[in-house]
């Protein structure tokens, strides 16, 4: 569902130490910005959205809330963790 004309694309690379690195890559200059102060989450930030580092005002700044790169970025932390099939994602695409 597109809600606006940017486009954004998330990969996440889980670590050794079970953090998850957060890349994103977007035409958006407030994405970007988000990107930069949100590198890295951890396990938990992932399972619990109401507390999630993804989700605190200081790392969102002033992101719309319809913006869907917080949805995003919790389904690329889930196929990391194994929580959301890879494969179901790749039949989706978008």
């Amino acid at each position: 569902m597109n809600t606006c004309s940017k486009t954004h694309k998330v990969t996440a690379t889980l670590r050794d130490d079970g953090d998850i690195d957060i890349h994103i890559n977007s035409d958006c200059q407030k994405i970007q910005d988000y990107g930069k102060r949100l590198e890295r989450i951890t396990a938990m930030d992932a399972m619990d959205f109401s507390s999630s580092k993804v989700n605190a005002p200081e790392i969102r700044g002033d992101i719309s809330p319809q913006c869907l790169i917080t949805s995003a970025i919790f389904d690329v932390a889930w196929m990391e963790l194994g929580m959301l099939s890879k494969n179901l994602c790749k039949k989706v695409k978008e």
